[in-house]
């Protein structure tokens, strides 16, 4: 999350003002250890405003002329805002002001909602490598398409921020729901909110980051006996309480409950016998059944696959509770257990989200007991006339040699590092560069640290992957192919 202070004409022309705007604003921003910029704005007043109008009165030359800064005043100003740990930011308003840019070595660059359809100003700033940020306000899809192909066509790294130009903004004119649309049309690239409601209305930003927006944009300033903020700007306090809402709500979307499963754990049906069940007896459905409570190391409802088709290691009376160590297989339950966990971790560490819809599948080539050295977890998304997968595989795991004799599929690395061996030559995946595996090809592949990767194929059907070692196809599929829960 990136918070951008939009510093504009707060420091009201005065050096000494805007550094104490820096120095409050970075101190918040160690205290609420958050990623923040100051933003400045650049123009060449002398040939941004034509000459028959240098004196006017017309409101927004007179606060230009009165806020005006000379090159080395921004200069200081833009040192001190690295000296303090915060980005430089600048917004150039004419073409003029570009050179400042790269001179003042600014981090990032921001297009202002006003120059979105500025041609000859975006042309240029499309040629600069900086991260740039982009305002929307006012511009219909066309036009910001037009300018997502002139950005992308450059390959720069840029974002596109929600915007109303409407000072300040009235509440029920936000227009939240475009960002569900700029998200829609443009999903590879970040997107913003740029705010100019009061201080004091309930700030829409939490519902913006609520909704995906990875930048926040806010005018801010320092009030002193002299100088008052305009109806849109924000003091030190107005930030502070609104960031403190923003961490509150990232906190409710990032950690998860671990006493939650002990809670859950205790309201589910525990595994009890129907009836007296003699030592080497293989368990049916018929011999079970489920109720409260579940005691302790018994199995329970959520166990059930795992349990069907398993012998029982002693004799057991009728309405006793069913054990994990009256089982066989307590090993393999305690591995599978740490096969979930691993697949929980590494998917909050790589930000993919899994529903309990999806199917996660171990499948272990040569038996559970050789897992980590062979094998992976596989995730059913879909499966029709187009599939994807998701392959999550554990550090210093390999998956053998096969083809497919009906499936052509598409391996994309999304986390980690994976080597796949395709006909013999070996090709190390690439995020956002997906490697095409035809029918008939044999491949295998193999991690170091773990991977997860995303496997979008023709339909999947049973028994399509042939492997090389035939030791794998003569065991049983219940063997090499294991459903956990989540």
């Amino acid at each position: 999350m990136l918070y951008v202070f939009e510093m504009a004409n707060n420091h009201q022309g005065k050096v000494e003002h805007a550094k104490k705007i820096i120095k409050e604003f970075a101190q918040l921003a160690k205290i609420k250890k958050i990623k923040a910029a100051i933003k400045l704005q650049f123009r060449q007043l002398d040939t941004f405003i034509h000459d028959d109008y240098k004196e006017s009165d017309l409101k927004f030359v007179k606060r230009f002329n009165e806020t005006r800064l000379s090159e080395s005043q921004f200069k200081e100003i833009v040192e001190y805002i690295k000296h303090c740990g915060l980005i430089s930011m600048a917004t150039p308003f004419d073409n003029e002001s570009i050179n400042w840019l790269s001179k003042f070595d600014i981090a990032v660059v921001k297009v202002a909602s006003c120059s979105i359809d500025d041609w000859p100003l975006l042309n240029d700033i499309s040629k600069i490598n900086k991260k740039i940020i982009i305002s929307t306000a006012g511009a219909d899809m066309a036009t910001l398409k037009k300018v997502y192909n002139l950005f992308k066509s450059n390959e720069r790294d840029f974002a596109f921020m929600h915007c109303v130009g409407e000072y300040p903004t009235p509440v029920d004119m936000t227009n939240l729901s475009r960002i569900n649309l700029l998200k829609k049309h443009f999903p590879d690239i970040e997107i913003g909110f740029s705010t100019h409601e009061s201080p004091k209305t309930k700030s829409m930003s939490p519902y913006a980051v609520a909704m995906g927006c990875t930048i926040l944009e806010k005018h801010v300033g320092v009030e002193t006996e002299h100088i008052k903020l305009n109806k849109y700007s924000n003091t030190v306090d107005d930030m502070s309480k609104l960031i403190d809402e923003i961490s509150l709500l990232l906190s409710a979307f990032d950690n998860t409950s671990e006493k939650q499963h002990v809670t859950l754990k205790s309201l589910k049906r525990g595994v009890y016998l129907k009836k007296s069940i003699e030592k080497g007896t293989t368990l049916k459905e018929s011999d079970i059944y489920f109720a409260l409570p579940v005691q302790a190391n018994q199995l329970d409802a959520s166990n059930y696959y795992d349990i069907i088709g398993k012998k029982v290691l002693e004799n057991i009376k009728k309405d006793h509770p069913l054990i994990d160590t009256l089982i066989e297989d307590k090993e393999t339950f305690e591995k599978l257990d740490g096969i979930r966990e691993y697949c929980k971790k590494i998917f909050k560490k790589s930000n993919i989200e899994i529903t309990v819809k999806d199917v996660l599948e171990v499948s272990c080539h040569y038996g559970i007991n050789n897992f980590k050295k062979y094998g992976a977890i596989i995730v059913d998304k879909i499966n029709r006339e187009f599939c994807k997968k998701l392959i999550v595989m554990m550090p210093g795991q390999k998956h053998p040699t096969h083809h497919h004799i009906r499936k052509e599929e598409a391996f994309e690395l999304l986390y980690g590092d994976c080597n796949l061996i395709l006909n013999g030559k070996s090709i190390y995946l690439e995020k956002g560069k997906p490697v095409l595996i035809s029918r008939g090809v044999k491949h295998s592949f193999s991690t170091k640290n773990g991977c997860i990767i995303e496997e979008i194929s023709t339909t999947h059907f049973k028994g399509d992957s042939i492997y090389e070692d035939y030791q794998i196809n003569s065991l049983k599929i219940s063997d090499r192919k294991i459903i956990i829960n989540q």
